[in-house]
C-alpha cells in the first residue's frame, strides 16, 4: 500500500481486498495521495466505499478556511467528473458486471468520502468488508 497504508483484512473475501486495493490505487494516482483507512462495502448490486483521512498536505492546510474547503470541494469534484471511468472500469474488472452509474460525496469539514457503485447485476459473493487502514 502506499505511504504507510496498509490492509487490514476483516473479511476472507479476496474480492473485496482486490476493490479495496484498486480504489486506494487509484486514488493515490488521482491525487498523489491514499485514504489513510478506506473501507469497502459489497452489498447485493452495490459496492459502498468509505474514505477518510483522504487529504493531501497541501489540502490539510487549505480545510482551516471556508474558501479553502470550497476550493478542495470544487477541486475534488471536477477531478471526479473528468476520472470517474477509471475507477468504475477498475471495478467492473474485479467484479466481473458493469458499473452501472456511480455517486460520490465528500464531507469536506471531516475530510472523508463516501463513493456507491450501483452494478448490473447482484454480486455472487457474500455481504462483507474489508478496511484498508
Amino acid at each position: 500500500m502506499m505511504q504507510g497504508r496498509t490492509v487490514n483484512t476483516i473479511t476472507s473475501d479476496p474480492i473485496e481486498m482486490q476493490v479495496a486495493e484498486a480504489a486506494t490505487k487509484y486514488h493515490h494516482d488521482q491525487q498523489g495521495w491514499a485514504p489513510k483507512t478506506l473501507r469497502a462495502h459489497i452489498v447485493s448490486d452495490m459496492v459502498i466505499i468509505y474514505s477518510s483521512g483522504i487529504y493531501t498536505p497541501t489540502e490539510e492546510s487549505l480545510s482551516d478556511t471556508e474558501e479553502g474547503r470550497k476550493l478542495i470541494k470544487s477541486a475534488r469534484r471536477e477531478l471526479r467528473s473528468i476520472t470517474r471511468k477509471d475507477i468504475e472500469s477498475r471495478l467492473a474488472s474485479i467484479l466481473g458486471c458493469e458499473v452501472l452509474r456511480s455517486f460520490w460525496d465528500l464531507d469536506i469539514r471531516s475530510g472523508e468520502q463516501v463513493e456507491v457503485y450501483m452494478l448490473s447485476r447482484s454480486a455472487d459473493f457474500p455481504s462483507s468488508s474489508v478496511t484498508v487502514v
